[in-house]
């Protein structure tokens, strides 16, 4: 940014930032934007980061272990639920994933 300029008051725009003719100062404006622009780059960096950690703590809390338990017991009770519900998962995936080969 130019040393030499105002932003401070003072000069013909009475210390608002514009000058009589209602252009206003380019560095000023610019530099608040830059702050402005800072600002909600930082606001949403920290909500960012909060989300990360809560999904982060909630991982640590689950016990993958036990789920996995949990799923043999079913599969083993069950084969014939779960070879469906697979079949319906891997489905659903391979439409979710397919290409439309249409050029």
């Amino acid at each position: 940014m130019d040393e030499t300029t105002n932003t401070t008051g003072g000069g013909t725009d009475g210390g608002t930032g514009y000058d009589e003719a209602g252009g206003g100062d380019a560095s000023s404006r610019f530099g608040r934007a830059k702050d402005y622009a800072g600002e909600k780059y930082r606001a949403a960096s920290d909500a960012m980061r909060d989300g990360y950690n809560n999904v982060r703590e909630r991982v640590d809390d689950v016990d993958f272990a036990g789920i996995t338990e949990n799923v043999r017991t079913y599969v083993k009770s069950n084969p014939g639920k779960a070879l469906l519900i697979s079949v319906g998962v891997g489905f659903l995936v391979g439409l979710l994933l397919r290409r439309d080969d249409e050029d």
